[in-house]
């Protein structure tokens, strides 16, 4: 019974450890109701759509500009009128993304947590064509 309180008693401090950190928000990550809010509140945000252009035509978010994930390692420089937020269809390339201009040395680069899909899910707008 000892032994078992004793191998219990870690390992439930191990768990509890485990379960905060993945609770814990990314701050180089903004929620879809998040980057909403920020808009609504009028501060300037520079939103780049890193998926291909056919999807950018397809639907993107008014205002972002269109930087295709295999073309930012060849960027020389990138639009700075704000907060940089990077998205993508799902989450997954904005951060390929935002390692990728980590690594080219800008600073406080987030990107959109679930993407465009997030995003339409929250009730954000949409427009077609071929945007900037």
């Amino acid at each position: 019974m000892r032994t078992l309180l004793f191998t219990a008693i870690p390992l439930a401090f191990l768990i509890a450890c485990f379960a905060s950190v993945s609770i814990a928000a990314d701050p180089a990550r903004v929620t879809a109701e998040e980057l909403k809010a920020m808009m609504e509140r009028g501060e300037r945000v520079v939103l780049i759509d890193v998926r291909t252009p056919q999807e950018h035509a397809e639907s993107h978010i008014p205002g972002s500009v269109l930087m295709p994930l295999d073309t930012l390692e060849k960027a020389e420089s990138l639009p700075e009128d704000g907060q940089m937020i990077l998205y993508c269809r799902s989450g997954k390339r904005s951060q390929t993304a935002r390692g990728i201009l980590g690594w080219k040395g800008y600073k406080g680069i987030r990107d959109l947590d679930g993407g465009i899909n997030a995003w339409i899910k929250a009730g954000g707008e949409t427009v077609s064509g071929p945007g900037k």
